[in-house]
């Protein structure tokens, strides 16, 4: 019951318009907070071994309550000088307007609040997945259904895309001229993201059915015959049409994120294939040339005018220009920042470059830094910097220790979700994915595969690093 109202947190965050709306983050909650009423002891247990990446996720919610929480002018004043300045003259008025001498950190409160709300969503789901895996959640079968309802998504996207290219869902118009909507987003780099994330969770799992089944440890053929008869020819066939939508979005970043999640994934394995003789890196290649067919089915033009704008041919400015002109807002916000989701309001005063966007018959306007990097230090300063660092250090640290100390087959699950993890973190170098709600329930979701402890096997915690290995043996292995 515990896995099936997750993939119904998973499954709502992608119908809901991907969390885009605001309206819609009050059913997301409801949601998760049905999941958390679930099993709330273990929801919300916060085990010793995680317990550094819990405090340092609480501290990043408790920065962004802070920015909307009202305090008084002076101190506002003091901590965030130039904050005051920035309202008045988005506001188009002088000084403070009388009766406010109470004021938020925030420029803009509302947004703010709205991104603490899509923050808290993420860590969330993050507890409710590592509490449903770590009771015996069946994490292969989740990866499993979790990839066929994603593939299943992108082609439904696919098809949209081709017969109603301009609507949302094939239903809803959306309001910016340039829009370029596939699926429930708005923007096909944050669609790319979460293929991305489902597509390594997919591929972890194929992984770990095929090292349960000895015939993939033989020759070639024989792999090749007991994957086309087993289950997970569908899971396969299922992350071939995830990736390949991947390709369809022309998303630069979520591709540089996919790459670099082979490669770590590539390093993750590498101790554990030098003493495993497996078919699996020939059948991969199988997989890989099944991959390279779908180029045939790829805009390549569209891909060539993508690279053109990245190289700055096309239209005179890059992200490079972006970031120049966000260093500004970053040091005069550098303690508390201008507030989570308030970073396109303030651009409009710090935006110093001028061209015109033919596709919106307007001036251009940086509603995001293209960085996810850039945006946190512009909207939250070290209010929100410091914590969001220790949180990538503790999940960095707890991940590679997750999956060197499991033994199992589980080892690849947990591999393929770190290796999404890390796609991200790359391809937010460029974008800014998460800040989309269903992005950031994948997140939580591919962080609960990787931290999770099996309750079985806590009394074989190793004490150096506080992890439970999972050494379910292959048979057992089969319920997992």
């Amino acid at each position: 019951m515990q896995r099936a109202l997750l993939l119904s947190l998973v499954s709502a965050s992608y119908l809901l318009l991907a969390g885009g709306p605001r309206w819609t983050l009050a059913p997301l909650l409801g949601v998760a907070l049905l999941c958390v009423a679930w099993a709330p002891r273990r929801t919300l247990a916060f085990p010793a071994s995680t317990r550094s990446l819990d405090t340092a996720l609480l501290a990043l919610a408790a920065g962004i309550a802070i920015q909307v929480v009202p305090l008084p002018a002076r101190v506002v004043a003091l901590v965030s000088p130039h904050a005051q300045p920035l309202r008045a003259a988005l506001r188009f008025t002088v000084g403070r307007p009388s009766g406010e001498a109470w004021l938020p950190l925030s420029i803009d409160a509302e947004a703010t609040a709205y991104a603490l709300a899509a923050t808290f969503l993420g860590i969330l789901s993050f507890w409710i997945a590592r509490a449903t895996f770590s009771a015996g959640g069946h994490t292969r079968q989740f990866c499993r259904a979790l990839g066929l309802l994603a593939a299943i998504a992108a082609m439904v996207a696919i098809v949209q895309k081709a017969v109603m290219p301009g609507l949302v869902m094939g239903v809803i118009t959306p309001e910016a001229r340039n829009a370029s909507p596939m699926g429930p987003f708005l923007n096909r780099n944050h669609f790319g993201a979460w293929l991305l994330m489902v597509s390594t969770a997919s591929l972890g799992y194929i992984t770990a059915h095929l090292h349960i089944h000895p015939a993939y440890r033989q020759r070639m053929g024989a792999a090749v015959k007991r994957f086309v008869t087993s289950g997970a020819l569908l899971s396969g066939i299922a992350a071939i049409v995830t990736i390949g939508a991947l390709l369809m979005t022309l998303s630069r970043s979520a591709v540089a994120g996919l790459g670099a999640a082979a490669l770590f994934a590539g390093w993750l394995a590498r101790p554990r294939l030098r003493v495993e003789r497996t078919a699996l890196p020939a059948l991969y290649v199988t997989t890989g040339l099944v991959l390279l067919l779908l180029v045939l089915f790829i805009d390549i033009e569209g891909w060539l005018t993508r690279v053109q704008h990245s190289l700055g041919l096309v239209t005179g400015f890059d992200r490079l220009t972006i970031w120049r002109e966000s260093l500004p807002m970053v040091r005069d916000f550098i303690v508390t920042g201008t507030g989570a989701g308030t970073y396109g309001q303030a651009m409009g005063e710090y935006q110093q470059s001028r061209f015109w966007v033919g596709s919106m018959q307007r001036w251009a306007h940086f509603n995001n830094a293209h960085s996810h990097y850039v945006q946190l230090a512009a909207e939250g300063g070290l209010l929100l910097v410091v914590p969001a660092v220790a949180a990538l250090t503790a999940l960095a640290r707890l991940g590679v220790a997750a999956v060197r100390a499991d033994k199992g087959e589980v080892f690849w699950v947990r591999a393929g979700a770190a290796a999404g993890l890390v796609g991200i973190a790359v391809q937010s170098i460029w974008e800014v994915p998460l800040v989309m709600p269903a992005n950031a329930v994948l997140v939580g979701v591919l962080a609960g595969l990787l931290l999770h402890r099996r309750d079985a096997v806590r009394s074989q915690t190793p004490p150096e690093l506080g992890w439970a290995p999972d050494h379910t043996p292959t048979t057992a292995g089969r319920n997992q």
